[in-house]
């Protein structure tokens, strides 16, 4: 049997049934009717899995990134604080469906870890951020690792930092434009991460608006 990841009961791996994850990032604005509503949305389409995003007060930010800089400036507009991310979590398993989330900081690992949650998703802005790769590599839950914005060098260091800890995780090939047109998908990534991780589960993270590529 080739390798597989379990989340919250659901394997994951080339003999099984593919899963769908939803995004839903930071898209409720901090509303949390809004995401339940798009809760409800990803259950009717038969999603299993629900991504979020878990940002905290004061956590490190690069005022030189324009994207994190965007996080600093909405901070109170676009994150949930966690009394209101622990009821988000709560209603997503509500659902039957399981949540799993990306830390941009160790308080947000810290938070997620008293929230239970069942595993990590490394977004493709912070593969590179070792320290916090490390740190969530060493609770022991499944990881989702995404590449987008990473060579190859890098994401093995990424790579090799989880594997001090565990085996437990699966590499996603992701184009970081949103939405992505079909011709920066670039669906062959796919086959030079299977080439140089060939061992490992391979993915996509895909920002295309549609099916047709």
């Amino acid at each position: 049997m080739s390798k597989f990841i379990e989340i919250a009961g659901r394997r994951i791996g080339k003999d099984y049934d593919p899963v769908v994850i939803a995004e839903m990032g930071i898209n409720p604005g901090g509303n949390l009717a809004v995401a339940k509503a798009m809760v409800d949305s990803a259950y009717e389409a038969g999603i299993e899995i629900i991504k979020h995003q878990t940002h905290t007060p004061g956590e490190n930010i690069t005022t030189g990134n324009l994207e994190r800089q965007h996080f600093y400036d909405d901070s109170e507009t676009i994150t949930f604080t966690e009394a209101k991310e622990q009821k988000l979590k709560e209603y997503v398993e509500s659902k039957g469906m399981i949540f799993i989330s990306a830390p941009y900081s160790f308080e947000a690992v810290d938070r997620l870890e008293r929230m239970n949650i069942a595993a990590y998703k490394i977004s493709s802005s912070e593969m590179n951020n070792f320290p916090l790769v490390e740190y969530v590599a060493s609770k022991m839950k499944p990881i989702i690792l995404s590449t987008g914005m990473n060579d190859i060098k890098n994401v093995k260091k990424a790579v090799d930092t989880i594997k001090k800890y565990h085996d437990n995780f699966a590499i996603q090939h992701c184009t970081n434009i949103y939405p992505t047109p079909p011709e920066k998908v670039r669906l062959k990534a796919l086959i030079q991460l299977k080439k140089a991780f060939p061992d490992e589960i391979i993915g996509l993270s895909d920002h295309s608006l549609n099916n047709y590529l």
